[in-house]
This record gives C-alpha cells, structure tokens and sequence, in this order.
C-alpha cells in the first residue's frame, strides 16, 4: 500500500531513487580492506620506506670494501730541494730533487704512477653490530607497515559500521515518512468532514516536514561516509554500495579471545624499536674499539734527473726506473671516543627504557581495552534481549492509537506521542547493535583477531 499523498509522492520517490542509484557495486567490508590496502597512499608510502631501509642494509655493507686507488701524474717543472721540517696540511706542493748550493731554474721532467689499497679487516666486531642494527631497521620498517595497515583497516571497518548504521536509520526514516503521510491523509480527510479540527492537520503537516528533514539529515551523513569510504578504497562513491548483510542476532555474542602478544602490530612496532635502540647501543660500544687495516701500495717512479743529480733531456722522465712496493698492518685508536662513546651510550640507554615502557603502556591498553568490552558486551546483551520487547510494545502502542485517532476515540498528540515513541525505539534497535559491533570491533582490535567479527556480515 503506498502511504505518500500524490502532491510529495514524486519528491520522496525522487529522494529514494537517487539514493538507491548512488551505488552500483556491492563492496563487502573485507573487499574495502583489501582494496584500502591495495591503493591508499600512505602504505604505498611507507613501502618505499621500508625498501629504502633495505638497501641501506646494502649501503652498509658496501662501505666495509677496501679502499683502492690508482694514480698517475705526469710532471714539470724546478727540483730545488732544502732540508728542514713542515706541516704539509693540503696547501704545500711538495717537491723532490738533489740539494744544491745555487737555486737553479732549468726544467725537469717526472713521471709517478701509484696504486694503493687500505682495508679494515677487523674491528672487534663492529661489522656484527652493525648488520645486526641494520636487520633490526628493517624489522622496524616492517612492523611500521604492518601497524599502519592495522591503523587503516580499524578506519575502514569504522566507516563501514557508519555507513551501515546510517542505511539502517535510513530505512527508519523512510518507514516514519510513511506512518507520518498515513496519519496526515486520515487526518485531512477527518478534518474535511469536521470531525478533528483544523489545527490537527497543522499539526501533522509539521510532523510531515520534521519528518522529511529528518530522512535529508541521515541522508547527509550516508553520503559523507560514503565519500569517506570511497576516498579509502579509492573507488567512484557513485559506483559503490555496501553490503548490508548482518548477523544481529550474533551481535551481543562474546567469542573467547586470547590475551594480546607480542605478535599484535601495535606491540610488535614497540618491540622492534626497543630491541633497535639496544642494538644502536652495541653499535656505539664497538665503534670505539681499534681498528685493524691492512695496507698495500705499489708505485713506479721516473725522472729526467739522473743518480748524479745533473737534468738530462726531458724526455727521459716520462720513463719508469724505480718501483717500490708497501705492505703493512695498522691498528688505530681513538682514546677520546671511549669517553664519547660512554655519554652516547647513556643517552641510548633511557631511549631504550623510553621504548621499553611505550611498550609496556601499549600492552596495559590492549588488555584493557580487552576487559572493558567484555564488560560492556554483558551490559548489551541484557539490552538487546529487552529491545525487541520494547519493539513490538511501541508498535502495538501506535496501531491501537491509529485506529483509535481513526474513530475520534484520539487526540494528534497521543497519536503524535506514540509515533514518536515508536521511532525512538526503532533507533535505540539500530544505535544498540551498532554499539555492539564496536565493543566487537575493540575485542578484534585489542587481539588482532578479526575473524568472529568478520562472520558476522559474511553470507
């Protein structure tokens, strides 16, 4: 039976149909996580961090090949040699040739190729330390991933249960429009035939409009959250629709949850950065320690200067006579990192005390969190058994009220009343099992077990 009267029959339908053609695709809430994942910007973000710490590992690890250098210079110029002693310091040119009584200015050709090569081989375990911080960036890179999907899951699940609350108190709007137009034309013929007075068709025109305004409301906010949704899965909001299958008879239940470990993303990123700020206290020990090289050069050497010490012709320098060859070991020290290295230390240490009770609190809130709705679903369970009670009392309320107003045995304002009543409890039913699926959703939270919680929209 249609309830609208003709004159907003068209403006209603006009409402409704738009709504209805808003969406086109069905998207369940696991398929939003999923696509959230797939496209949203910041874990394409925190992707490429966590690949930038990976090669960092690399850079590391490059920066431990020796050191080796070739060289070669062809020279001209005065050999003026005089003994004494200087700081070269980068700004002397050194020069090498015999020592004369007279300064000479005749030119003299040279020629020096060299190749050298230094490598820290050993460090007391330097190199340890440090692939060992570096693996345990990169666990920290992963599990920061790992925490931002769990950050952007609870946004998508929060959105849908929005969206789903709002299709529900839609549907409530909808059916008050429709009791509300029924009223309205019982009325107008009631008042025609002078049975009610005037003012009650005032007063139900009114209810008509709050009616309308109230349905425009909830319409408002479907749609932001559809924009909010479709902003996450990066899907046309025009091409979307909700699935609206849901379980409420399951929504007051309490699955059995285990208690939250280490393994939870929340607790695991704690956990990676305090065993991080340890390991970068390693790393600062043996960074003070000696260092062992090995050191290897070669080099070959010409000039135009002959073993007499008399210039001979130029061209002669640009030919190798002498060669030389270098090895050794060397062991270098630091004494004032030691001092440096114990501040540093000191410093980690309260960074790894700060990451330790971050984790700590993170815990203690999980587990909370825990408890708290596990309290609170007990409380919701008593509510959702006497909702339906109150239901069917609030529409019994309103039809007797109805057929008694339809035989002048009412006034509008009991009837108003029992209206009222009766859509009030029709959103307590929706805002209580909405309540529900969130103390439900912080259960899935605080464990990262998602499971019961997704059964309930699954067909």
């Amino acid at each position: 039976m249609m309830f609208f009267a003709r004159r907003n029959s068209s403006l209603i339908a006009l409402i409704l149909v738009s709504h209805t053609c808003l969406f086109a695709q069905v998207l369940t809430m696991e398929r939003a996580i999923e696509a959230t994942f797939s496209n949203y910007p910041t874990l394409a973000a925190q992707r490429s961090a966590l690949e930038a710490i990976r090669a960092n590992a690399q850079v590391v690890r490059d920066n431990r090949l020796p050191n080796v250098r070739l060289h070669d210079q062809i020279d001209v110029g005065t050999a003026n040699g005089h003994s004494g002693s200087y700081f070269s310091l980068g700004l002397i040119v050194p020069t090498s040739g015999g020592r004369r009584t007279e300064n000479r200015m005749d030119l003299a050709s040279g020629n020096i190729a060299l190749a050298s090569m230094d490598w820290e081989v050993y460090n007391f375990g330097r190199f340890k330390a440090e692939d060992q911080l570096a693996r345990t960036d990169i666990a920290v890179g992963e599990s920061a991933l790992e925490r931002e999907k769990f950050g952007l899951r609870q946004l998508v699940i929060t959105t849908y249960l929005d969206l789903l609350r709002l299709h529900q108190l839609l549907k409530i709007e909808q059916g008050n429009m429709a009791r509300v137009d029924t009223v309205r034309r019982i009325t107008v013929n009631l008042v025609r035939n002078g049975i009610k007075p005037g003012l009650d068709s005032s007063l139900v025109s009114v209810q008509f409009s709050k009616a309308k305004l109230g349905y425009w409301q909830v319409l408002e906010d479907y749609r932001q959250a559809a924009n909010q949704l479709a902003t996450l899965t990066g899907r046309p909001v025009e091409q979307m629709q909700i699935d609206t299958t849901f379980h409420s008879a399951s929504a007051g239940l309490s699955p059995l949850y285990s208690e939250p470990t280490n393994d939870h993303p929340l607790l695991k990123y704690r956990d990676y950065l305090a065993k991080y700020r340890s390991a970068e206290i390693d790393v600062i020990r043996k960074a003070a320690l000696p260092r062992v090289s090995l050191l290897t050069a070669t080099w070959a050497r010409g000039s135009s200067i002959n073993v007499e010490n008399n210039y001979g012709p130029l061209g002669n320098g640009l030919l190798y006579s002498r060669t030389n060859v270098l090895i050794g070991a060397a062991m270098t020290v630091n004494l004032t990192d030691f001092r440096r290295s114990s501040h540093r230390i000191q410093l980690q240490q309260f960074r790894v005390k700060e990451a330790t009770n971050q984790l700590a609190a993170e815990q203690l809130q999980l587990k909370n969190a825990l408890n708290a709705s596990e309290a609170m679903l007990y409380v919701l369970q008593l509510e959702l058994k006497e909702l339906p009670l109150s239901l069917q009392s609030a529409t019994a309320a309103y039809n007797q009220r109805l057929s008694r107003y339809h035989n002048g045995l009412e006034n509008i304002l009991g009837l108003t009343d029992a209206l009222q009543l009766l859509t009030s409890v029709e959103k307590d039913v929706v805002i209580t099992q909405s309540r529900a699926l969130r103390v439900q959703l912080q259960k899935a939270l605080a464990t990262n077990n998602f499971e019961a919680f997704f059964a309930l929209f699954r067909r």
